[in-house]
């Protein structure tokens, strides 16, 4: 029998150096962080992720401290709690942006078997990661506890939570702690899980699932409930981040709304087809113009007024 243990994904926070994109579902080797995260904590009795409602998962509790961005540790003490009282002696924390923990989770857990409170991964220059860890529940529930419960945790950084915990480091020899912190992270995690091990059904080792034959323009794709990447809300912000991945682009100069609201003019002030030629001749121009945001801003405020005045007074050239 497996080492019995619970899991507590972390989702809820602001990625502000990735310029305030929501991190859990930026995509890396064509799926959400958080998926592959939630894929690190396989064989737990119950798994907890603390996130916003739109980040909904089959088969998790989600929840998220109230009031919301109290930081990891209310986060933390909130998974907790919906974990309930009589969990399992183990609790595997993840935070949302390490794809690959699943390569090191085996090697905490029987390391967190062996020690009074835990076990952490810590990097090869001894650097901790406190979010990358199996705690025993008891040590977690009186942390929390000595810090006035999960109140008194709102904003409490999760080192000084957890000081004092009697805890075994593991050296990640796997990479399983890579994290995606900035846009260029994102791009080394997503080539890495681009050409990853092999997907069932796949062609080969390595290989990607051949495409189905087409017909026509037409290709069947699996109905919306069970690709997690089409979850209502979630799949424009996730898709944009790929493409934008993979095209070398910055995701955080894509302001989702904006660009669908300039859509919307467009196709209302002139047509819809004019819609999606806009925006890319758009994309040429603030390529052209140096691809900073200030250029995203001017150029999307010119097509505006490019569309306002042909729905005004027509053709102009």
């Amino acid at each position: 029998m497996g080492t019995s243990f619970d899991a507590v994904v972390l989702a809820g926070g602001r990625a502000r150096r990735l310029g305030g994109a929501s991190k859990p579902e930026v995509a890396v080797g064509g799926r959400a962080l958080v998926d592959h995260v939630l894929d690190a904590t396989t064989g737990a009795g119950r798994t907890v992720l603390v996130a916003p409602d739109r980040l909904v998962r089959p088969g998790v509790v989600t929840v998220l401290e109230d009031p919301p961005d109290g930081g990891p540790a209310a986060g933390l003490a909130a998974g907790l709690t919906a974990l309930g009282p009589d969990g399992a002696p183990l609790v595997l924390v993840l935070a949302c942006d390490v794809p690959l923990a699943s390569r090191v989770v085996p090697a905490l857990l029987e390391a967190a078997t062996k020690a009074p409170d835990g076990a952490r991964l810590v990097d090869e220059d001894g650097r901790a990661q406190h979010l990358l860890a199996v705690y025993t529940r008891a040590a977690l529930d009186q942390a929390v506890a000595r810090h006035g419960g999960p109140t008194g945790v709102r904003g409490l950084p999760v080192r000084a939570l957890l000081d004092g915990l009697r805890l075994t480091d593991v050296t990640d020899l796997e990479g399983g702690g890579l994290d995606a912190d900035t846009w260029d992270d994102v791009r080394r995690l997503d080539a890495q899980l681009g050409a990853a091990a092999p997907v069932a059904g796949s062609d080969g080792p390595g290989q990607r699932p051949a495409a189905p034959a087409a017909r026509g323009r037409h290709h069947e794709e699996r109905p919306m409930s069970e690709d997690p990447r089409r979850a209502p809300g979630a799949d424009l912000p996730v898709w944009t981040s790929a493409l934008a991945v993979a095209l070398g682009v910055d995701p955080s100069l894509v302001d989702v709304v904006d660009v669908l609201d300039v859509a919307g003019e467009v196709a209302h002030q002139v047509a819809r087809p004019a819609a999606p030629l806009s925006l890319f001749v758009a994309g040429i121009a603030v390529g052209a113009a140096g691809g900073s945001p200030e250029a995203v801003a001017d150029v999307l405020a010119r097509v505006r007024a490019a569309a306002a005045a042909w729905g005004a007074d027509g053709p102009t050239a």
